[in-house]
């Protein structure tokens, strides 16, 4: 079984409150991606930070990053030509699975999978990885996933993941 993983594919960290640099040129290349290679999984699965007005990763709350993907605001919203692509994909009847993360006041998670991994993900015997940031949320579900899939091939899409930092390797 073949998944595509993307994480945190969100409008605050393309365009608005936690930019992260070249989120834009990955996106589209992750949308182009997907609208041409999306046959080829067996399942889409997108994490996605959902965060609370007063998250505790919020530097009001003595955390170190600004407001971003507050619950129900646009800047927590799919990036909107993906987001139209992965709709496609469900109309036609393929999975897509969202992954909510760090959705508590007091517990911040840069990973999806630090203690549960969901079922398209353990049956999975490829994993394709993209998505924001490189250096912090993409590396973080590659670790947990990596601990708890620890057979399990994986890849990145270079292209369609953007760091706040300098790029590193991932796997």
């Amino acid at each position: 079984m073949k998944v595509l993983l993307i994480v945190d594919p969100q409008n605050d960290f393309i365009t608005g409150s936690l930019a992260v640099p070249g989120a834009t040129a990955a996106m589209d290349y992750l949308t182009e991606w997907v609208r041409v290679h999306r046959a080829e999984y067996d399942a889409i699965v997108v994490t996605l930070d959902q965060h609370p007005a007063d998250h505790c990763s919020f530097a009001a709350q003595g955390g170190p990053w600004p407001v971003h993907c507050v619950i129900y605001t646009v800047g927590a919203a799919l990036y909107p030509p993906l987001g139209e692509v992965l709709t496609d994909a469900q109309r036609a009847g393929e999975s897509v699975l969202y992954v909510p993360k760090a959705t508590t006041q007091e517990r911040d998670a840069y990973s999806a999978f630090e203690e549960y991994v969901p079922e398209p993900l353990r049956q999975a015997t490829e994993i394709d990885v993209a998505g924001l940031a490189g250096d912090y949320c993409v590396r973080s579900s590659i670790a947990d996933l990596r601990r708890h899939l620890p057979q399990t091939r994986m890849r990145t899409l270079d292209e369609a993941i953007a760091w706040i930092g300098e790029p590193t390797l991932l796997l």
